[in-house]
């Protein structure tokens, strides 16, 4: 193990050269994120927009919430502590945010959170996040991996972020002790998968560098190569990133480079600003950049973006905090790094980072508990939902982690309405009955386990739909023989939506009949539609459009109260939207699909978005949707309105039924 010395006072300004910088890259580039997805660049030099006060960005906002976590928690905190500093500290709801949110509301822990249901896993709201544990953990960029993965799987969980964050931790941990830009890219790009396109996209770049390509052609290669609608899309920007700092003359130029290539602006230049704050500290960073920006730190606190924090109140504070912290980790984790105050600094150390063991053993559709000296591993397959035209399928693997055998008696408890039966393996656990019935039966077949042996089986499980709830609780009960009593594990499953689909009405426009009443209260299923369950909030219509035209989706809706929502129906061609037999909304213009925008922003409706007002009791939802392009994509978002966040960036609605129609049979 290499010895590291790091002198405080050097390490505090690389520290702070690192928010410094971080605050100059998201000002740059935060006024032109808005201007996704365009294929031509920018031209900007400086500052497009310098507000009094500076422009708040989740960038580091949420890194503020993960800081004061850190304080509370100390240097064991793990993904299952982050969840809670989401529920708690986050009122931001659009994107990869809202959907992991719902997803822990409904009682899903990392990295299934993540996993299930999230168009966005392979965005950037993760690689944004990486400097606190980079700074926690100089020249320690293990420690800086595990943590960024502890984060990122929250609500990333199988996505290319994961890879995305890992790499910038990495980068930036090494970043404290060695300058060398090439050494670093290599060192980072070391830890992640070499078929992920994370690792593809920023490798592109160098060796697009190292062939002398232009700056211009360099970044529109990867837009050919790696080309994404969505702004916010990992691997290309995390590519222009590179490009920014390969080709930058100096600080400010890197900046404005990165923020020319375009897509997700802010992120870029932000995490751009933090690596060369640290490689250089706040001293070597130009003031034409930093004086205009002062110390101060910018919140959505008072708009109600975040709540529940007690921020730093500038820059130097937050520095102080953090360095405490690192001393903090660095001792928890027993690492190589020490601090002193004598000016004895390690430079240009080598800094190759061994195999991450926790990313090869790393499973996005899993969940792992350690009870009675045994791992228990939850994996779901294709999903976490459960529908009522389908099976859900459970893997469970019980590892024996005591040095003697152990015997246990496995059951699940099943909520009523639902059934189960044995997959493969399964002899040995019980799998029928309701919760009531469960107590009253014996236990399943004894299952014995030799020292370190481990076992799997699956379990099926169905669910007449009318008793699918939005949280489904299931409870696997291992009772350990000659052990104290073992804690339940909990087994969620999401309830799905239920759906009319209609046939297609080829060559069909938005504005064109085709003999559906639109305004009608359906008593039965109109003729001609199909019934369709969705584990999420993708329609999951692409079967349907196998050309373009017009096709129909009936939902029902039942609120125990009259309750003011956003009706969302991000989709990419043109929609007209019904409620209750009335026409609410009608697309004024084809947007990028994004699969949840945060209930429409400001209480905007962005095309696709509706403020309206859910019935007491049953609400028809009738989607005419018409598709001008192939593949055709829709989702349906239902938000309410907050009461925290200014810019209404509101939960997704809960305590309502979403799987039965009107015409169900109690």
């Amino acid at each position: 193990m290499t010895k590291i010395t790091i002198d405080r006072e050097i390490f505090r300004d690389k520290v702070l050269g690192c928010w410094l910088g971080k605050n100059a890259g998201g000002t740059l580039g935060e006024p032109l994120e808005g201007k996704f997805g365009k294929r031509e660049m920018f031209h900007v030099k400086w500052y497009t927009c310098l507000p009094e006060g500076g422009i708040p960005n989740d960038d580091l906002e949420l890194q503020l919430i993960w800081l004061q976590k850190l304080k509370e928690k100390g240097p064991g905190i793990t993904a299952e502590d982050l969840t809670e500093a989401w529920m708690d500290c986050v009122a931001y709801n659009f994107d990869e945010y809202g959907l992991c949110k719902e997803n822990m509301q409904k009682g899903l822990l990392p990295p299934v959170c993540g996993w299930h249901n999230n168009a966005f896993k392979d965005c950037m709201g993760s690689p944004i996040r990486s400097e606190l544990w980079a700074c926690i953990a100089p020249g320690s960029p293990e420690t800086a991996a595990w943590y960024a993965y502890q984060d990122s799987i929250v609500d990333h969980g199988g996505g290319e972020s994961v890879y995305g964050e890992i790499f910038n931790a990495v980068l930036e941990s090494c970043a404290f002790v060695n300058d060398d830009k090439f050494q670093l890219l290599d060192a980072a790009l070391s830890t992640i998968p070499q078929d992920s396109c994370t690792y593809q996209c920023v490798a592109a770049s160098i060796e697009n560098y190292r062939r002398q390509m232009s700056y211009e052609d360099n970044r529109n290669d990867l837009v050919n190569r790696f080309y994404h609608p969505v702004a916010q899309y990992s691997p290309l920007n995390l590519g222009f990133q590179t490009i920014g700092w390969l080709y930058g003359e100096d600080f400010g130029d890197a900046l404005c480079k990165a923020v020319n290539c375009g897509w997700d602006t802010d992120c870029t230049a932000a995490t751009l600003g933090a690596i060369l704050g640290i490689i250089g500290g706040a001293s070597s960073l130009p003031r034409k950049w930093t004086e205009p920006l002062g110390y101060g730190i910018a919140t959505n606190l008072e708009t109600g973006g975040i709540r529940n924090l007690t921020a730093p109140t500038d820059i130097r504070e937050l520095t102080e905090a953090v360095c405490s912290e690192a001393e903090r980790t660095m001792r928890y984790w027993g690492t190589s790094v020490r601090f002193t105050s004598d000016g004895t600094m390690s430079r240009n150390i080598d800094i190759s980072v061994p195999e991450l063991r926790f990313l090869k053993e790393y499973s996005p559709d899993s969940i792992t508990y350690h009870y009675g000296g045994l791992r228990e591993t939850i994996r779901y397959e294709k999903d976490a939902a459960i529908l009522g035209d389908r099976k859900s399928i459970l893997h469970i693997t019980l590892e024996n982690l005591h040095p003697e055998a152990r015997e246990a008696a496995v059951a699940l408890e099943l909520p009523e309405g639902f059934s189960a039966s044995a997959g493969t393996g399964a002899e040995a656990v019980q799998t029928e009955g309701t919760r009531d019935e469960m107590t009253k039966r014996e236990r399943g077949q004894m299952l014995r386990l030799e020292a370190g042996e481990a076992k799997e089986f699956s379990v099926e499980i169905r669910a007449a739909g009318h008793k699918i709830r939005e949280t489904n609780r299931c409870l696997l009960k291992i009772d350990v023989q000659n052990a104290p009593a073992v804690p339940a594990v909990p087994v969620v499953l999401t309830g799905g939506s239920r759906w009319l689909v209609s046939r297609l009405f080829p060559g069909r426009k938005i504005e064109d009949d085709c003999g559906i009443e639109e305004d009608k209260w359906f008593v039965s299923a109109p003729v001609g539609f199909t019934e369709q369950w969705n584990p999420g909030n993708d329609l999951r219509l692409g079967k349907y459009f196998k050309e373009t035209g017009i096709v129909y989706a009936l939902h029902y809706i039942y609120s125990h109260e009259e309750k003011d929502v956003v009706l969302g129906v991000p989709n990419n061609g043109y929609m007209k939207l019904f409620l209750n037999g009335n026409l609410i909304h009608t697309t004024k213009e084809k947007m990028p699909l994004r699969a949840n925008l945060g209930n429409g922003g400001a209480l905007g409706d962005l095309s696709n978005y509706k403020v309206t007002r859910l019935q007491k009791g049953w609400n028809q939802v009738l989607i005419k949707l018409q598709a001008e392009e192939l593949p055709y994509q829709a989702h349906f978002t239902l938000g309410g309105m907050s009461s925290i966040c200014a810019k209404n960036h509101g939960m997704p609605v809960l305590g309502i039924c979403r799987s039965r129609f009107i015409w169900d049979e109690e």
